[in-house]
């Protein structure tokens, strides 16, 4: 997210204006892109998820993703506002999010009472509880990476030829269930359970190091 800013000051460069010229058109898959999203690996679900797993490890948001979104987004909301500070509007989203993922709802506590009444002698669940927040994190890590891919096939779908930059249109039928909110649920969800596992160890070890009364 550090390059971020980089990438936001680039856009207001003579370069960037000359690139992304409103009158030039180009064939979608020429575009960087659809070179980046529209490869063969993408044909059916199974190789889109497969590609997608793969790559949030690396450069899991490319400057061209940025770029992208960025354009779209303007696009949709503000017309031809090209001033308009996307990685600023980020921060801003985020500091919202960040303000309900640090809470802890009464559903959070459930599920620690939940883990407490199953930790059943011989079951090792906190063993096993603790390989959910890794899951869920790669699961959603995917998801995003599907949803960037996802937008990339829709343009190629519906246009062969484009002027200017790609068009793309976030809607919220890409989420699960159409509900985006889900996402933070799950991230949320993840956080938590870190800091239970976090602080049940811390407990356990400090139980274990102390001495016994006399």
């Amino acid at each position: 997210m550090r390059r971020w800013k980089a990438w936001e000051e680039e856009t207001k460069t003579v370069e960037y204006q000359a690139a992304n010229d409103p009158n030039r058109f180009r064939f979608t898959r020429q575009t960087t892109f659809g070179r980046r999203h529209m490869g063969v690996c993408t044909e059916t679900p199974l190789h889109l998820w497969m590609k997608c797993f793969f790559r949030q490890f690396f450069n899991s948001v490319a400057k061209v993703d940025y770029l992208t979104l960025r354009h779209g987004f303007i696009a949709t909301h503000l017309s031809s506002n090209s001033t308009f500070n996307f990685q600023k509007y980020i921060e801003r989203s985020l500091d919202d999010d960040f303000k309900v993922v640090v809470g802890i709802s009464p559903f959070m506590w459930l599920m620690v009472v939940v883990f407490m009444l199953a930790d059943v002698h011989g079951w090792e669940v906190y063993l096993w509880v603790s390989f959910i927040p890794l899951l869920v994190v790669l699961v959603l890590g995917t998801k995003l990476e599907v949803i960037v891919a996802k937008m990339a096939l829709q343009l190629r779908d519906k246009n062969v030829v484009i002027k200017g930059s790609p068009l793309v249109q976030p809607n919220d039928n890409l989420f699960w269930f159409s509900h985006p909110q889900y996402v933070l649920t799950l991230l949320h969800f993840t956080l938590f359970m870190n800091a239970f596992e976090i602080a049940f160890f811390i407990w356990v070890t400090v139980r274990l190091n102390t001495p016994p009364l006399p």
